[in-house]
């Protein structure tokens, strides 16, 4: 099979939802017991972000990369969403001080925005 090398900005986007992946994981293990319906988000997002990964490897489409975007996204909904109703319910929530779910926003954010700026390069023409 002779398929095109992925390039610079799909190897990193792919490293990146690896990453996220383990450090999701590592949420759902630890908020299993405080939080059943947070871990299996968390596992979910940890395993779309590895499918998404292994897609970038096998191929060369737009819209995988969209996909990882994606993944990113909802990656970065689920540190600010939990919260944020939280706070609106009059609650406090610790949630934003944990170094594993800060850890994971900033993997995801920084997911979401390579995936982007590779989505724009791979549609504008060389020059």
């Amino acid at each position: 099979m002779n398929r095109a090398q992925p390039t610079t900005g799909r190897r990193i986007v792919t490293a990146l939802l690896v990453a996220t992946a383990v450090v999701h994981a590592v949420l759902a293990a630890r908020l299993w017991a405080g939080s059943p319906a947070l871990a299996v988000i968390d596992a979910v997002v940890a395993v779309a972000a590895l499918a998404v990964a292994g897609a970038l490897l096998l191929r060369d489409e737009p819209a995988v990369l969209l996909g990882a975007a994606v993944v990113g996204g909802v990656g970065v909904a689920t540190f600010l969403v939990p919260g944020l109703v939280a706070v609106a319910g009059g609650q406090s929530y610790d949630g934003w001080l944990d170094p594993w779910a800060f850890g994971a926003l900033l993997l995801d954010a920084l997911a979401v925005r390579v995936a982007v700026f590779t989505l724009r390069r791979a549609q504008t023409p060389a020059r």
